[in-house]
């Protein structure tokens, strides 16, 4: 098995990535932990001295994640501290991070003493919050106004971990306090799920990495418990179907099912050794071991086959849609909402680990692809602040956040992402030292007496290697290096050492150095080539790299800081529809590719970007840099191509404006239930229902004797206003009473027909009139959806709209 080189080891010398990273330390230092700290405080009892706490997603008066910031910053400063040179600032990161830790030990020890039937328990919400996601009734006046706890408490506990686990040969003290905390939180969550009569009904709330958080406790405290209480949170018959292939992603939560994937093979990963699983595991358990692995491994490659943009990311308004549909979720959905970054995150997560567990190369590749292009274009390089969507269709811009009161997911991820940013560069297994992504940089080996320097023209595809002796005076070792070939690669790469030049295996996984010692010298040449890539559901619709670079076409800056609201507090990218996003020719697709192969110019000549680039006979005038370098303006990375004066590029046309009218008249929409963001964006309440997934899309369902509700805004309403709902005649004959502000009089009682034209997959439109009366001066509308006697038909979708 591989292991990661630390990054404490590694020296990043690209000037890019190194102010990327120094950005974010930069924030790091600007946010103060005592902040953060005063919602534990308060559920503690503890006084917080007048500190007034942050906003956003960290607040009290509102919906709010409170609590999962704190976690990510924990885990974002340990990394700083391995990753910072200058102890100046190393000490300023390490004084943070132990008001932090201290902190919630003193909140952790409070709480115990005022509650010590709940001894362990640390966070930022009472625990009245857990009580409701596993099923038990609340009082209305007792209620939580958190959303997601357990992925709120599985932040604090992961920052936790990073600190015990980073901090050891720094300072392990602290490092040994974080896991004391860590360890009685774990015994308070084993404590709590042990006498459930349910286990399975608080998995159907986001839980972020629970199991994966738990396993890593596990394999650092040797305590059983943990590992029961990682086993909680195995959603096992997920596991099962993935294991053998099938792709049951439509639907899903991304960010929801990934952590599940990574929790899984750290399973496999904690218990595969032998004499481990004979110590821990049952007969059967050690039987079906394996199958954790297949399912990371298949639940990977669907990820990337079917769900994943030419960036890295993936998703759609959070979630996984139908396989193959990317251009269909990039243009026909809201486009503003592809590509979660926290997605991206994780699925780097679970790509390292598989490359660790497998020793796969496409691991690797797959992490270039979405480090390059994902991860640092999240990054505005002018304030060091993240994206939560990166848009792919055109016309779209990247929306950052602000740094002192919105405290997204993809913050917490992205001050992760950004002080771990040299953590993959190099894997080592014995003697052989894998080196993984093509980035300037300075590597130690204290063991071998060995430092080696990669420096890399990135415009040219040029890697100079160098290995010295750290001290001169002493004997130093040698090292067997792999380089990875790369899966963009189409032109033949050249390969010297010691200025020799070296036979290669073009189609190699790795290209081998051996015993690579103090004076070694290795020159590799990896020329890069253009490429175009398409979307299964529409092959002219297209995307362009350049090596490892994807390509983004520069659509000017008009109106690039206005947003919109989406979800919790949220702001997502407005889209200009003047902006061009099609590619037209007079050419046919053949002639046109063949122009493209043969006329296109890759400028290096460039001093704000790497390069740039204009396609060849098209009349739109695009100029194409790299789209991790793209911010402030607006963009492209997806393209329509099309040959003027077509049949197709006519039925393009009358398909766009067909959308477009579409959601002109559209006043409000909801099909995204997932008892999170978008619903609660909705004002959810709801007394016995649940949300759920079924043919690829999203639904809720009250059960008997339940209802659920939503308010949409009526600022776009007139009158002749109508709703539209979507079913399934797979619920033929079951109904559903849908009501409007609590006024009876206007209940109307709606039984799925089976004789209805539907769609492929069984849905279909009814659509209500909706009474002058209700609207008439209102600010807002109060949807009632009520069940009826016997089973309740599920509600797939929501619009108003008008006629």
């Amino acid at each position: 098995m591989q292991q990661n080189i630390d990054q404490r080891f590694v020296t990043i010398s690209d000037p890019e990535i190194a102010r990327a990273q120094q950005m974010t330390v930069k924030y790091l230092l600007a946010l103060d932990p005592k902040r953060f700290l005063v919602t534990f405080d308060q559920v503690a009892g503890i006084d917080s001295g007048g500190v007034t706490g942050y906003q956003g997603w960290e607040r009290t008066d509102g919906l709010n994640f409170r609590g999962h910031f704190f976690g990510h910053y924990l885990s974002a400063l340990s990394q700083a501290i391995l990753a910072t040179e200058d102890n100046a600032i190393r000490q300023q990161l390490l004084d943070k991070l132990r008001l932090g830790v201290n902190g919630l030990q003193s909140a952790q020890a409070a709480y115990a003493k005022k509650h010590p039937e709940s001894a362990g328990y640390v966070s930022a919400f009472r625990e009245v919050a857990l009580d409701e996601v596993e099923g038990r009734e609340v009082p209305k006046d007792e209620k939580e106004n958190v959303l997601v706890p357990w992925y709120n408490l599985h932040k604090v506990l992961a920052g936790l971990l990073a600190v015990n686990v980073n901090l050891q040969n720094i300072d392990p003290f602290l490092s040994e306090k974080a896991l004391k905390s860590a360890h009685q939180f774990g015994l308070y969550v084993f404590k709590r799920i042990n006498q459930l009569a349910d286990p399975t009904q608080m998995l159907k709330i986001e839980y972020g990495g629970m199991n994966d958080a738990l396993y890593e406790l596990f394999d650092l405290t040797d305590d059983k418990r943990m590992l029961t209480a990682a086993t909680y949170f195995d959603e096992t018959t997920l596991f099962k179907q993935l294991a053998k292939g099938d792709d049951v992603l439509a639907g899903k939560h991304a960010n929801t099912t990934i952590p599940k994937l990574i929790g899984a093979l750290h399973r496999y990963e904690s218990l595969h050794d032998v004499k481990r699983a004979d110590q821990y595991l049952s007969p059967e358990e050690k039987g079906s071991l394996n199958m954790y692995l297949k399912a990371a491994v298949n639940f990977w490659q669907i990820v990337i086959d079917d769900h994943t943009y030419v960036t890295g990311g993936n998703s759609q308004s959070e979630h996984f849609h139908e396989p193959g549909q990317l251009f269909h979720d990039a243009v026909l959905e809201d486009g503003a909402t592809t590509c979660e970054t926290c997605n991206t995150y994780n699925m780097l997560k679970l790509s390292r680990e598989l490359f660790r567990v497998t020793g796969d190369k496409k691991y690797l590749d797959y992490y270039e692809q979405t480090y390059t292009n994902a991860i640092l274009g999240s990054q505005n390089p002018n304030t060091g602040m993240m994206t939560y969507f990166q848009p792919m269709a055109a016309g779209y811009t990247k929306v950052y956040n602000r740094p002192f009161d919105e405290f997204w997911c993809c913050t917490g991820t992205g001050i992760e992402s950004f002080t771990k940013l040299g953590d993959s560069y190099y894997f080592r297994s014995g003697d052989q030292l894998y080196l993984s992504l093509y980035f300037s940089n300075v590597l130690r080996l204290d063991s071998r007496n060995l430092q080696m320097t990669e420096q890399v023209d990135r415009k040219a595809g040029k890697v100079h290697l160098t290995v010295v002796k750290i001290r001169s005076q002493d004997s130093a070792g040698t090292i067997n290096l792999k380089l990875r070939n790369p899966a963009w690669l189409v032109q033949s790469a050249k390969l010297a050492v010691d200025g020799i030049s070296q036979q290669m295996d073009q189609n190699a996984d790795f290209w081998e150095i051996d015993n690579a010692g103090p004076g070694t010298t290795v020159d590799l040449e990896m020329p890069m080539s253009l490429e175009m890539v398409q979307t299964k559901d529409n092959p002219h619709y297209l995307a362009f790299k350049y090596g490892p670079y994807v390509l983004a076409g520069q659509l000017g800056k008009h109106s690039i800081n206005d947003d919109r609201p989406n979800g919790v507090l949220v702001r997502i990218s407005t889209h200009d529809h003047a902006s061009p996003s099609t590619l037209t020719t007079g050419m046919d697709w053949h002639d046109w590719q063949q122009s493209l192969n043969n006329q296109a110019v890759v400028d290096t000549e460039t001093t704000n970007t790497l390069f740039k680039l204009k396609l060849p006979n098209t009349s739109e005038t695009i100029t194409f840099v790299p789209y991790y370098q793209t911010f402030e303006t607006r963009y492209g990375v997806y393209f329509q191509w099309q040959q003027a004066g077509s049949k197709e590029a006519q039925r393009r046309e009358e398909q766009l404006q067909a959308l477009s009218e579409y959601r002109r008249k559209t006043v409000g929409q909801l099909d995204n239930f997932d008892q999170n963001n978008f619903e609660f964006d909705k004002h959810l309440e709801q007394y016995h229902s649940e949300a759920s997934n079924a043919k690829g899309r999203r639904f809720r369902v009250a059960h008997q004797d339940g209802w659920f509700s939503y308010q949409f805004s009526l600022v776009k309403a007139q009158p002749g206003l109508s709703l539209e709902l979507t079913l399934n005649v797979e619920d033929a004959g079951h109904s559903i009473v849908v009501g409007f502000n609590d006024d009876h009089k206007f209940d109307q009682v709606l039984t799925v027909d089976q004789n209805q034209p539907t769609d492929s997959k069984g849905f279909y439109h009814v659509r209500i009139p909706i009474s002058v009366t209700l609207i008439n001066q209102q600010p807002d509308i109060k949807l009632v959806f009520r069940s009826a006697a016997g089973d309740t038909a599920r509600l797939f979708g929501i619009r108003l709209f008008n006629r």
